[in-house]
C-alpha cells in the first residue's frame, strides 16, 4: 500500500491491461473496509490493477483508520489514498480519482466502483472480457443485486425519451441498446474518457447517465451490461431525504442530450411536483421543498455542483428508541372526538420488534391498534379520498404511514406517524394549514414548470481531463482602465504589488484623459507600470488599447478600484495551465467592506461551466480576446463584459465562474444606479439582445433587463425617464454589428436570462 500521494506510476507488465480503480469514500470507514477486502478476493492474473481511494473529505480521513490500513495491507493490492478538502460528492470523488488516474499512469482502463458495493471474486474477469471481446463498446456494467434480498434489480439501464426517466434493464431483456450502466461498478476505456472528458460534475444522481451518453456521442461506440459479472449495491429506489433535490435537478441534463421534448419534459417535471405534493399531505413539507428547489435551479441553469446548504437541507428523522416517550408526550392532546383506533398501513415499514410495544402503548391510553390491508400504491381514487379526509376531518385519531406518501396515506390520521427506514416522524395534520401549504407549493413551482417546458437550461459539460501542474503556466498582463481615480489606482497597484503572484505580472493602466495627474504619479510611485494615455475618454476602448499594447498569454481585465484575493490570480492561471479548453474565467466579485456579492451568488459553490457573463475581474487567453475583437467599443461603457463573455460562448469557446478565485471591487455603482448609469445599461442590454437573442430570447432580454431597470429606478422620477430613454435607443438604432466568426444561437442569453431571474 502506498501513501496519499499521486506519484507517477511507471512499472506495467508487458501484455497485460492496466486498470486503475477509482473509489470515492465519505466517511463509513467499515463500508471501505468491507470493499477492501473484496479487491483481495479478485482473480487479477490477466491484468495489472491499482486501486485509488479518493477519500471526499471525510471528518477523519479513512488513511488514518487503523482497520482500513489493515484491510489495504491485507488485499494484496496497490492501494493509494487521495485526499480530498471537502465533500465533492460521487461526480467530484470519481472526476477527483479520474484525473490523478490518468495523470499518474496510462492505464487502458478506469474502473469506478462506490465504496459501499461488494464485488463478487470473478466481477473484474467478466467485466474486462467482456469490453475486450468487442472493440465497440466504450464502457461495461455488471448485474447489480440488492444486498438484503439477493436479487438483480439492475443489469444496465435506459432512458425512456417520452416520459425522460430512466428504466432498469434487466439480464432477461432482449434487444434494446442499454444507454448507461452505474457508476457504482463500471469499466470505461481510458482513451475514450480522454476524448470525451470527466463526469458532468452534478455531485450526485444522473451524472453517471450523462457520462454514458457523452461517451458514446463522442466515440462512437456503445454502451454494454455483462449479466454474468455480479456486485450488490444498496436499490437506488429506497427511501430518500436530502437527495430528492439532485434527483428533481439533474434529469434535465439527461433529458436535454436526449433531445426529450416538451411534452416529455412537461411530464418529468410534473412528476416532482406529484412528489412534492404526497409530501406536503402528510406533512412532510421540507422534503415537498426539496423537489420544488430543484426544479428552480434547474429552471436557473444551475446544473452542476453542491448549493449551498440550505438548498438540501431536511430535518431528521428520529431512531425508534424515542418513539414511547413522543407518543406519550402528544397522547393527551389527542382529539377526543376522533374515533379511539389507530391505524398500521401494510406497507409503513415498522420494525416488528417494536409492533408490539406499539401496541401496548395504545392500549394503555384507550386506544386500539388495527391493521390496515394493502392497498394501490397510486390510484386517482385513492388521491380523491385522500383530498377528502384532508378538506372534512382525518378518519382516525392517529395513523402509522410509509413515508413515501402514496395517496392512500394521506390525511388517514389527524396524528401521523411517518415511518421511513431511517426512523419516523410525528405530524398533526391541521386541514387550513395543509391546504395553505398545497397551495403554495402549486403557486411556486408554476414558473420552473413552465420555463423547464419551453426553455430548458444546456446541459452540463463532461470536463476534459485536467493535465498535470507541471503545465506550462501562461505569463499574465494586467490591464486597469482609469479616469481621474488616482487613489483608488494607487491603491490597486498596491495590492497587486503585495500579492505573490500580481507582483510578478506585467501591469498596463489606460489612462482615459485624466485631469488629476495620474501620469505623474503613477510614473513617481510606480515606475515600472506601463501607462498608455488616450488622449480622452474612450470608455472601454481604452482596454482594448491596453490589451494591445501587453505582452502576456492572458490577461486579467480590472477596474481602477478592485483588486484580487490573496492566492486568486495563481489559481486562475493554474487552472488555464491545466484546462487548455478554457478561454475565460470570471472571478467571483465582492465588496471589500461588506462582503455582498454584486450578483448573489452564493448558491454556487463550484465552479460553473458556459458561464454568460463577465464583469470586473475577468481572466481572458489573449489569442481569444484577439480572435473575438475584444470589447465591442460602440458601448462606451457597461454591459461590455457580458457582451465579451456571450462572443466567447458564440464562438465555440469556453468560459467558467469560479466563485473560490475573490476580485474585490469597491465601486459605488455597484449599490447606486445613477440616471448616466440607467440610460447606457439600458441601451447597451438591448443592443447586446439584439445582437446574441434566437427564437425569442432576444425580445425576451430586452423585456426583462427595461422591466429590470425601471425596478433599480427606485422612486427617481429622472431615473425612471432615464431607463426609458435607454430602451427607446437600444430600439431606435442598430446594435454595433459582430465579427463574421461570430454566431450566436441565443442559447447563451437565454441561460443569462434564466440566471437573471433565477439569481436576483
Amino acid at each position: 500500500m502506498t501513501s496519499p500521494q499521486t506519484d507517477h506510476v511507471t512499472d506495467k507488465t508487458p501484455g497485460r491491461p492496466v486498470i486503475e480503480a477509482v473509489v470515492p469514500a465519505w466517511n463509513r470507514p467499515g463500508d471501505l473496509e468491507a470493499l477492501l477486502g473484496d479487491f483481495g478476493r479478485l482473480d487479477t492474473s490477466t491484468c495489472d490493477l491499482r486501486v485509488l481511494i479518493v477519500d471526499n473529505g471525510s471528518d477523519i480521513p479513512l488513511a488514518s483508520v487503523p482497520a482500513v490500513r489493515e484491510s489495504a495491507e491485507r488485499s494484496g493490492q496497490r492501494i493509494t489514498f487521495h485526499q480530498l478538502a471537502t465533500n465533492r460528492g460521487g461526480s467530484g470523488g470519481f472526476n477527483a480519482g479520474i484525473e490523478q488516474a490518468l495523470n499518474r499512469s496510462d492505464p487502458d482502463f478506469v474502473w469506478l466502483v462506490d465504496s459501499d458495493v461488494r464485488l463478487d471474486p470473478p466481477v473484474l474477469t467478466h467485466l474486462l472480457n467482456a469490453i475486450q471481446n468487442d472493440e465497440s463498446v466504450v464502457a461495461v456494467g455488471p448485474a447489480i443485486m440488492d444486498p438484503q434480498s439477493g436479487e438483480v434489480f439492475e443489469c444496465g439501464g435506459r432512458i425512456d425519451r417520452k416520459t425522460a426517466r430512466l428504466r432498469a434493464a434487466m439480464p432477461s431483456d432482449e434487444g434494446g441498446k442499454i444507454d448507461y450502466v452505474a457508476a457504482c461498478c463500471a469499466l470505461v476505456r481510458a482513451d475514450a474518457i480522454r476524448k470525451t472528458g470527466k463526469m458532468p460534475d452534478t455531485f450526485i444522481h444522473s451524472d453517471d447517465v450523462m457520462w454514458c451518453l457523452a461517451l458514446t456521442r463522442t466515440t462512437g461506440g456503445t454502451i454494454a451490461a455483462e449479466p454474468k459479472a455480479r456486485c450488490a449495491h444498496p436499490r437506488f429506489d429506497r427511501f430518500k431525504t436530502w437527495a430528492r433535490y439532485y434527483e428533481a435537478r439533474n434529469w434535465v441534463g439527461v433529458a436535454q442530450m436526449t433531445k426529450t421534448g416538451p411534452i416529455a419534459r412537461l411530464k418529468r417535471a410534473s412528476r416532482e411536483i406529484a412528489l412534492a405534493i404526497e409530501q406536503i399531505m402528510i406533512g412532510n413539507d421540507d422534503l415537498a421543498q426539496l423537489h420544488i428547489r430543484g426544479l428552480r435551479d434547474a429552471a436557473a441553469g444551475q446544473l452542476v455542483g453542491k448549493p449551498a446548504p440550505e438548498r438540501t437541507k431536511c430535518r431528521r428523522f428520529w431512531p425508534w428508541h424515542s418513539l414511547d416517550p413522543a407518543l406519550r408526550a402528544i397522547m393527551p392532546s389527542a382529539p377526543s372526538s376522533a374515533a379511539g383506533i389507530a391505524e398500521m398501513h401494510a406497507d409503513a415499514p415498522v420494525p416488528r420488534n417494536q409492533r408490539p410495544a406499539i401496541g401496548k402503548l395504545l392500549r394503555d391510553v384507550g386506544l386500539e391498534l388495527k391493521q390496515r390491508p394493502p392497498e394501490p400504491a397510486r390510484s386517482l381514487k385513492q388521491a380523491i379520498r385522500g383530498f377528502i379526509r384532508l378538506v372534512i376531518t382525518p378518519s382516525n385519531s392517529f395513523a402509522f404511514v410509509h413515508s413515501r406518501a402514496h395517496p392512500h396515506a394521506w390525511a388517514a390520521g389527524r396524528i401521523l406517524v411517518c415511518v421511513s427506514p431511517q426512523g419516523y416522524r410525528i405530524h398533526r395534520l391541521r386541514s387550513l394549514e395543509r391546504l395553505a401549504a398545497l397551495f403554495g407549493l402549486m403557486a411556486s413551482s408554476l414558473r420552473p414548470l413552465l420555463m423547464l417546458t419551453l426553455s430548458p437550461p444546456e446541459a452540463p459539460p463532461c470536463e476534459p481531463v485536467a493535465l498535470p501542474l507541471s503545465a506550462p503556466r501562461p505569463s499574465l498582463s494586467i490591464i486597469i482602465l482609469t479616469r481621474d481615480r488616482i487613489d483608488q489606482l494607487l491603491h490597486t497597484l498596491k495590492m497587486l504589488r503585495e500579492d505573490e503572484t500580481g507582483k510578478d505580472c506585467e501591469i498596463v493602466v489606460v489612462d482615459n484623459a485624466s485631469t488629476d495627474g495620474t501620469p505623474t504619479r503613477l510614473q513617481r510611485e510606480f515606475p515600472d507600470v506601463t501607462v498608455v494615455p488616450t488622449g480622452s475618454n474612450l470608455g472601454v476602448e481604452g482596454f482594448n488599447r491596453g490589451v494591445a499594447a501587453s505582452s502576456g498569454d492572458a490577461v486579467l481585465i480590472l477596474d481602477d478600484d478592485a483588486w484580487p484575493d490573496e492566492g486568486a490570480l495563481a489559481g486562475v492561471i493554474d487552472t488555464l495551465a491545466r484546462r487548455p479548453d478554457i478561454a475565460g474565467v470570471m472571478m467571483h466579485r465582492q465588496h471589500p467592506r461588506t462582503g455582498e456579492h454584486e450578483w448573489p451568488f452564493s448558491r454556487i459553490d463550484t465552479r460553473t461551466p458556459r458561464w454568460p457573463d463577465m464583469g470586473s475581474g475577468n481572466v481572458i487567453r489573449r489569442s481569444v480576446w484577439d480572435e473575438v475583437g475584444g470589447y465591442e467599443q460602440g458601448y462606451f461603457l457597461y454591459r461590455n463584459d457580458t457582451d465579451l463573455a456571450l462572443k466567447l460562448l458564440a464562438a465555440g469557446h469556453e468560459v467558467v465562474f469560479t466563485p473560490e478565485f475573490k476580485v474585490w471591487h469597491d465601486s459605488p455603482i455597484a449599490k447606486t444606479k445613477t440616471a448616466k448609469w440607467l440610460f447606457r445599461s439600458t441601451r447597451n442590454w438591448v443592443w447586446l439582445s439584439k445582437r446574441h437573442g434566437k427564437r425569442g430570447s432576444g425580445l425576451a432580454a430586452i423585456l426583462m433587463g427595461w422591466l429590470w431597470a425601471h425596478k433599480l429606478a427606485g422612486l427617481a422620477p429622472t431615473k425612471h425617464l432615464a431607463a426609458l430613454r435607454g430602451m427607446l435607443a437600444g430600439v431606435l438604432t442598430r446594435a454595433p454589428r459582430l465579427e463574421k466568426s461570430i454566431k450566436p444561437d441565443g442559447k447563451a442569453l437565454a441561460r443569462l436570462i434564466r440566471l437573471k431571474l433565477g439569481l436576483r
